[in-house]
């Protein structure tokens, strides 16, 4: 399912890919993306299928599920939409998440524009809390507890 929607996410015409890099190596990704692009356009939806078909497999409905609850929780006002963000497993807690989201909301900062993510892991609830994300709604999705947060808008610089 997480491969199903990095395929339908990055590379899109609205979004905005932070890359972290090891001596050549790509440790981790950010996504983002701002609204009213943020979720997949009907003619997106169609072009990304066979992608999402190949990599979800038998896991497509779950993965479409997914998305369809995300999209109907998704804030209908100006804001960055981020995700997915996605750190290398060996990395993962030594700051390359953290170091990627700081750099990303420092120009949403700028643009004095609020942001939002899903979390579905508890201690990425933790990291964005750390950044100033709340939870403002739950939905249980395919069992799994699925947080939806939200950023303020800051000047830059807070």
């Amino acid at each position: 399912m997480r491969a199903a929607a990095r395929a339908a996410n990055l590379g899109r015409k609205f979004s905005r890919v932070l890359v972290a890099e090891d001596s050549g190596l790509v440790v981790g990704v950010l996504n983002a993306a701002q609204w009213p692009h943020c979720q997949l356009s009907l003619s997106e939806r169609l072009r990304t299928a066979p992608i999402m078909s190949r990599e979800a497999g038998r896991g497509l409905p779950k993965s479409l599920r997914q998305m369809n609850v995300w999209a109907k929780h998704d804030p209908r006002e100006r804001h960055w939409h981020l995700g997915p963000i996605g750190i290398h497993p060996d990395l993962q807690g030594q700051g390359v998440g953290s170091a990627l989201l700081s750099a990303f909301l420092k120009t949403v900062d700028q643009q004095r524009s609020p942001a939002y993510l899903e979390a579905d892991v508890d201690r990425n609830v933790v990291l964005y809390e750390k950044f100033g994300f709340s939870v403002i709604g739950h939905a249980d999705i395919n069992g799994v507890n699925n947080r939806f947060m939200w950023r303020p808008a800051r000047a830059s610089g807070c």
